[in-house]
């Protein structure tokens, strides 16, 4: 009896496991990823490569916790001559919109007017695409930039 316990105790982890249904690995937040593209909607402007002046970066840490860092002025796209950087926490959640595949939350603890938003002070949202980049067009409620980044194979 002991046994027939056993097994199925056994059949019944095993097939709870298979039901799982887990996120393909290639959409892994972790790790570095740096602006790739910068359009400007109401000028039907789009930066990308070396018409991008300013670097911007963000470090998605296993903990949940971020780094972000750029030379770029708030005010314009001209880059700053010392790098800014902020610190924070990130919550991520599966993406309601089909097109996505995760939603994040990005929450600032530290220089917190590097957030890219509309009003929502030390707060920015980001979208995983299917893609596998990461789009914020946090400010496009107010007419503003959207902002895409590609993640490094390499951490430099």
């Amino acid at each position: 009896m002991k046994k027939g316990f056993i097994y199925i105790f056994l059949a019944l982890l095993c097939f709870m496991s298979c039901n799982q249904d887990d996120k393909d690995p290639q959409f892994n937040i972790l790790g570095y990823w740096n602006v790739s593209l910068v359009s400007a909607p109401m000028t039907n402007t789009v930066l990308s490569g070396d018409q991008i002046v300013f670097s911007e970066r963000y470090i998605f840490n296993d903990d949940g916790t971020f780094i972000k860092f750029s030379t770029r002025n708030n005010r314009s796209l001209e880059p700053l001559s010392e790098p800014i950087q902020a610190l924070g926490l990130y919550e991520m959640k599966d993406a309601l919109d089909p097109s996505h595949v995760f939603e994040l939350t990005l929450i600032f603890e530290t220089n917190r007017g590097m957030a890219a938003n509309c009003g929502n002070d030390g707060v920015e949202n980001l979208l995983l695409t299917k893609e596998n980049r990461l789009v914020n067009n946090s400010w496009s409620a107010c007419d503003g930039l959207h902002f895409v980044y590609q993640k490094n194979s390499s951490r430099f």
